[in-house]
């Protein structure tokens, strides 16, 4: 991208600061932010109140879940997954999403029948995260049993934005002015 993603301009900030704009106005009780590739740079350009980094990002993203898991509340009933590249959430999908979590569930947002972000994982999941090699993902413990997965439909198309590309970028910019 040439900048770092969490630092990429929308609605009149970044994108990581929309994601926590929008998580502030939840009944999300604890956020963390990780950190690894231009740690200087976002922490600079953004006031964290909680962030931690992952001196091991490269080895890649799972371990930044792992960071993250390990920093959370020992009696926290689950955690969001909330990737940089997809800044668009709102705090409607956020708290319905909430309303279904249950021990041992994922919970995923869909729009028109497709997957999308935040993932909402339960503590017990979690707990198979942390188990994770650095050579997997939590795609991995999504996968394993699917009858535990509960989808949420939402009318928010932002679940399924993802921003890799200059050219996706630019396409968010003209659809999201």
């Amino acid at each position: 991208m040439g900048t770092p993603k969490a630092l990429l301009p929308i609605f009149g900030g970044t994108f990581l600061e929309n994601i926590l704009n929008t998580i502030s106005g939840t009944s999300i009780q604890e956020t963390i932010v990780v950190l690894g590739h231009h740690r200087k740079e976002i922490e600079q350009a953004v006031a964290l109140e909680s962030a931690i980094f992952n001196p091991d990002y490269e080895k890649g993203m799972i371990t930044s879940l792992q960071a993250g898991i390990r920093s959370l509340s020992w009696d926290a009933a689950g955690a969001f997954l909330f990737l940089v590249d997809h800044p668009l959430t709102d705090r409607t999908t956020i708290e319905a999403m909430i309303t279904q979590l249950a021990p041992n569930r994922i919970v995923l947002p869909t729009f028109e029948g497709r997957r999308g972000h935040p993932v909402l994982f339960s503590s017990e999941v979690l707990q198979e995260i942390l188990a994770l090699p650095s050579s997997e993902g939590a795609n991995i413990v999504v996968r394993k049993h699917p009858d535990r997965i509960v989808e949420v439909p939402v009318n928010a198309p932002g679940i399924l934005v993802d921003v890799d590309t200059p050219e996706q970028f630019e396409k968010l910019r003209r659809e999201y002015p």
